[in-house]
C-alpha cells in the first residue's frame, strides 16, 4: 500500500543500469581459439634480410674433474657461489673477437 513514484531521474536510471552490468567480462572474451592458425605453416618472407657474417660455433673447454660435493642443480650451484663469493662474476658474454662485453654478477 505504499505509493511508488514511477518517475526516476535519468541519472539514477543510468546508475542502476551500470550496476546491473557484469563487473567482469565473460571468460570467452579473454581467450581466442587460434588452433587453425597454429596448424598453418608460415612461409618465410622473401624480402626478409639474410643473415650476414660467420656462423658461430660452441667452444669446448677443458673437461671438468669429478667432484663429489657438486651441487645437484645449476640453481643450487649459483646459490652456493653467490653466498661464498658475493658480487663475483658468474657469467660473461663475449663478442665475436673474444672480448668480454657483458658480465653478470651474482650475490646474496
Amino acid at each position: 500500500g505504499v505509493p511508488v513514484n514511477s518517475r526516476v531521474s535519468s541519472k539514477i536510471q543510468q546508475l542502476l543500469n551500470t550496476l546491473k552490468r557484469p563487473k567482469r567480462p565473460p571468460l570467452k572474451e579473454f581467450f581466442v581459439d587460434d588452433f587453425e592458425e597454429l596448424l598453418e605453416v608460415q612461409q618465410p618472407d622473401p624480402n626478409q634480410p639474410k643473415p650476414e657474417g660467420n656462423q658461430m660455433n660452441v667452444v669446448k673447454g677443458e673437461p671438468l674433474g669429478v667432484v663429489t660435493n657438486w651441487p645437484p642443480s645449476l640453481l643450487a650451484a649459483l646459490q652456493r657461489w653467490g653466498t661464498t663469493q658475493p658480487k663475483a662474476a658468474c657469467l660473461t658474454a663475449l663478442d665475436t673477437t673474444g672480448k668480454a662485453i657483458y658480465t653478470l654478477t651474482y650475490g646474496m
